[in-house]
This record gives structure tokens, sequence and C-alpha cells, in this order.
């Protein structure tokens, strides 16, 4: 978890686990890039790349800010974004940015801001 990160978070998930596992440790939020389904593929996602790992800012209303370490490109990091998309596609924590013909991109929250926690003290 970034810095900024709620030391209240929710429970862990192994499903968020095995993203987690993709990305450096304090990453707060990742972008992926998945592959359109077609009836070719079952409907089924079939290819995913990590785009990119992020931190939350100090404020809300701010940008991400990017993390400079390398994500995993890998053909392991593609299945398990695939198979978490297919199980959590629609989750809370999950947020569609941008759908196209080909591809949809996602922006996936691993941990929560801490500003969230501002108005229950």
């Amino acid at each position: 978890m970034g810095p900024y990160a709620s030391p209240n978070q929710p429970p862990r998930t192994a499903a968020v686990d095995t993203l987690r596992a993709l990305v450096p440790d304090d990453a707060d939020v990742i972008r992926v890039r998945a592959a359109t389904p077609t009836p070719a593929t079952n409907w089924t996602w079939t290819h995913a790349e990590v785009l990119g790992a992020y931190q939350w800012p100090p404020y809300p209303g701010e940008p991400l800010r990017p993390l400079g370490h390398p994500v995993d490109d890998s053909t392991h990091a593609s299945l398990t974004v695939c198979e978490f998309l297919a199980t959590h596609q629609y989750a809370p924590i999950v947020h569609l940015v941008r759908a196209g013909d080909a591809t949809y991109t996602f922006s996936i929250r691993l941990s929560c801001p801490r500003w969230e926690d501002w108005d229950e003290t």
C-alpha cells in the first residue's frame, strides 16, 4: 500500500492479491487493457496487459501518481488479469476507463485513498 492508503483497509482477498503480485508493493491502483471478448473467444477475456501502477495523491482531486517501477508484462500476468476480469469485472473496485472495438481499459483499485477516512475522525 502506498503512503496515503488507509490503515483501515477492507480485508484483502485472494483475487486482489493475485493482482498485487504483478505490480510494485506500494501500488494503490493499476490500469489494465484487455482484448475485447468476441464470439470466437466464447465471450471470455483471453489477452490482457498491465499498463501501469499508481499511488493515490495526498488530496482528493489531484491526479494519480505513476510509479516508475516496471510492471509484469508476461503471459502469467495476462492470464492473471483475464481470470480476475472474468469473475470481478463488475466489482466496485473495477472501473471501466475506455471501451473500444478491440480493447477495454480498466482501472482497478487495490487500496482505498486515505482521505476516505477523513470524515470518520
